[in-house]
C-alpha cells in the first residue's frame, strides 16, 4: 500500500503571517497600504494626534 501524502494549509495559517506594507505617499489625512504577501489593504493615519507626541519639555516636566 502507498502512502499518500495531503497537504492541507488551514485559512488561520494563511493569515499568520507578518504583514509587508507598502503605503502610498502621503497626500492628504491617510494613504492606502496593501500588504506585499497577502494582499490585504489598510488606511494609515498621516499625522500623530495631539495625544500620540510629547516633546522633549513635556517628557523633562512629567517626570
Amino acid at each position: 500500500m502507498e502512502a499518500t501524502i495531503i497537504d492541507i494549509t488551514t485559512s488561520a495559517q494563511v493569515e499568520a503571517h507578518a504583514h509587508h506594507w507598502v503605503i502610498e505617499e502621503a497626500s492628504g489625512p491617510v494613504s492606502n497600504g496593501r500588504c506585499k504577501r497577502c494582499g490585504a489593504t489598510k488606511a494609515f493615519k498621516n499625522w500623530l494626534e495631539d495625544t500620540d507626541f510629547i516633546t522633549n519639555e513635556e517628557h523633562r516636566l512629567a517626570a
